[in-house]
């Protein structure tokens, strides 16, 4: 009110205006500062992503081949049964095949990954850079300038969907110039790495391999504790020689042990001959803490090297049978069997006045032995020459042979010479096979033979035992184009069970005589296959290096980086496709929870 009286009467009041402050905030350099290098990490984070992205699938890339090609070859895996996880053995982690498998399959997926990521920067970046540069969809522009904006989001859509370059839309166009060549190398380079996987996972091949463990060196008796040298006096009792009866049994036993030393035939060859050694098999004693895969240290092995086998043509002068080489009184000849064959020396009979109080004299054998082999049974026939003509035989085609055929009593007989080499040896390392079969491992030809008193007595027993295994057939031994091979075989069969039966028999002073034993388990041991191995990095290294060259030539900052309204398109498109009703349900279950406790 003083305020109009004072206005009404002409007089200025006094001023209540307060002065006016500036309020704006004042420039900071520093914050300032902080904006632009935010700002010039914004325009080139794009950019150095790619780089990361090219460089990471590269390391990756040549990890996994190296790792597998230097690391793998050779790992010797869990190859146990009863493993169900990896294991520490000896301080060092054994895993499964499984396990390497999984890790494997990681690796995969990582580097998969990143070509995934890597294919749709470039493909992003590669339509950026064609539509900027009016080469997306080339044609005629109208009359105000403007492009056809149609075409260009069809081939946006063409390298969105195959990630390839848009000449490859039909109609099919050849590329242009370098850099469209160079983008379709990289396109195509990128697009087929989700197909090069097998090269790598199929590289890795896995064998079984013996594998010794560091343990306690277990114990294995040198012979069998039923082994009785009294036995010795009876078997050579001059009132059974004729009968042979004293003799029967123990000719059994050797069947017996030619069956379990060679009975299983996974592994012998497709001739019969051995897969797993130099051949030379003994028939141990059973150990339970010792199977197979165990090794069998410094063990007196008996041991047979088969020379050459010659056989006898018409032209030929020979002794064609011999009287008395059975000992059991039960004559190989009767035998009418195909495949039957009797290997003896006609000179060196079996002597009946050797001494039962000790052992034979140690010998060793080096030399010629003859042999038949029972061809054919062709039966009693008024032919001049019945066995002229054989074929077909168990044992092949034989009547182009040329070999001298004796007929005697329907059957037909090959003669021969075999140069064999039989004795024992003190093997350094004999194989486990099974739990009661080892086999020398030592080459044949760096065997040392050395004599014993049970290799005469065994060559003695083989027109006996040879006949016995080939009529049990119990090995299985291939006849059919293995005439050779036959032969060798069987005498070999024959000559080893006859001196484990000698030797578990009679060698009662070595009941006491033991063998180390070292357990061995078996590992599965991976074969890399280095060509698949760098094939697969060669293609990767590919990829990288065609990256590498459009990072540098081609592309550049603009054409890699994201517009900000793109950016704004995925967010809506994203809120639209149900993003925001997953936000609002596990807002919901969070409320709960929180209610609940």
């Amino acid at each position: 009110m003083a305020d109009e009286e004072a206005v009404t009467d002409g007089t200025k009041p006094a001023s209540t205006t307060k002065p006016t402050v500036n309020h704006e905030k004042l420039e900071d350099p520093q914050e300032d500062a902080d904006a632009a290098r935010t700002k010039y990490i914004r325009q080139w984070l794009p950019q150095l992503n790619a780089w990361g992205i090219l460089l990471s699938h590269g390391t990756a890339s040549l990890a996994v081949a190296l790792s597998i090609a230097l690391a793998l070859n050779g790992y010797e895996a869990l190859d146990d049964e009863d493993a169900t996880h990896a294991t520490y053995v000896n301080g060092r982690l054994m895993l499964r095949v499984a396990d390497v498998t999984t890790l494997l399959s990681t690796a995969m997926v990582i580097v998969k990954l990143l070509v995934s990521w890597w294919t749709t920067t470039i493909v992003w970046a590669c339509a950026h850079h064609l539509a900027s540069t009016g080469k997306l969809a080339p044609g005629p522009e109208d009359s105000l300038g403007a492009k056809d904006t149609q075409k260009e989001a069809e081939a946006e859509e063409f390298m969105s969907r195959w990630k390839l370059p848009p000449w490859f839309k039909r109609p099919f166009k050849m590329p242009r110039g370098p850099s469209q060549w160079l983008i379709t190398f990289a396109l195509l380079l990128s697009s087929v790495q989700v197909y090069i996987s097998p090269l790598l996972t199929g590289s890795v091949n896995w064998t079984s391999r013996l594998v010794p463990v560091d343990s306690t060196n277990e114990a294995v008796a040198a012979v069998d504790p039923r082994a009785d040298f009294d036995g010795w006096y009876w078997y050579r009792y001059s009132g059974y020689a004729e009968s042979g009866l004293s003799k029967r049994s123990y000719l059994r036993y050797a069947a017996g042990y030619a069956a379990l030393a060679w009975g299983d035939v996974s592994n012998a060859a497709e001739n019969g001959t051995s897969l797993t050694g130099n051949g030379c098999r003994h028939v141990v004693t059973r150990n339970e803490a010792v199977g197979p895969n165990s090794t069998l240290i410094d063990a007196v092995l008996p041991c047979i090297k088969i020379h050459s086998i010659t056989w006898y043509r018409p032209t030929d002068d020979f002794t064609t049978r011999s009287p008395n080489l059975t000992l059991v009184d039960d004559d190989p000849a009767l035998y009418y069997d195909s495949g039957v064959t009797v290997v003896y020396n006609n000179s060196f009979p079996w002597n009946a006045s050797q001494v039962w109080t000790s052992k034979p004299t140690p010998t060793l054998h080096e030399g010629s032995m003859t042999f038949w082999v029972m061809v054919k049974r062709v039966g009693r026939t008024d032919a001049e020459s019945p066995c002229t003509h054989l074929d077909p035989t168990i044992f092949g085609n034989v009547d182009s042979l040329g070999w001298y055929v004796q007929q005697w009593s329907g059957n037909c007989y090959w003669y021969g010479l075999v140069n064999i080499t039989a004795g024992v040896t003190t093997s350094k390392q004999s194989r486990y096979l099974s739990g009661r079969v080892v086999e020398d491992q030592t080459p044949l030809d760096q065997v040392v033979f050395d004599a014993n008193p049970w290799v005469q007595e065994s060559l003695w027993l083989l027109p006996d035992l040879m006949t016995m295994i080939a009529v049990m057939n119990s090995t299985l031994l291939p006849t059919y184009d293995n005439i050779d091979g036959y032969v060798e075989q069987l005498l070999r069969q024959a000559y080893l069970a006859a001196w484990d039966m000698y030797h578990d028999s009679f060698d009662s002073d070595q009941i006491s005589l033991t063998y180390e034993a070292i357990p061995g388990i078996s590992r599965q041991l991976a074969e890399v296959s280095f060509a698949r191995v760098f094939s697969w990095l060669g293609i990767c290294l590919l990829m990288t290096g065609s990256g590498f060259l459009l990072l540098v030539i081609v592309l550049d900052r603009r054409d890699i980086e994201v517009p900000e309204e793109t950016l704004l398109e995925v967010r809506e498109e994203r809120k639209s496709t149900g993003w925001d009703i997953l936000n609002q349900w596990s807002s919901i279950a969070f409320d709960m929870v929180k209610k609940i406790f």
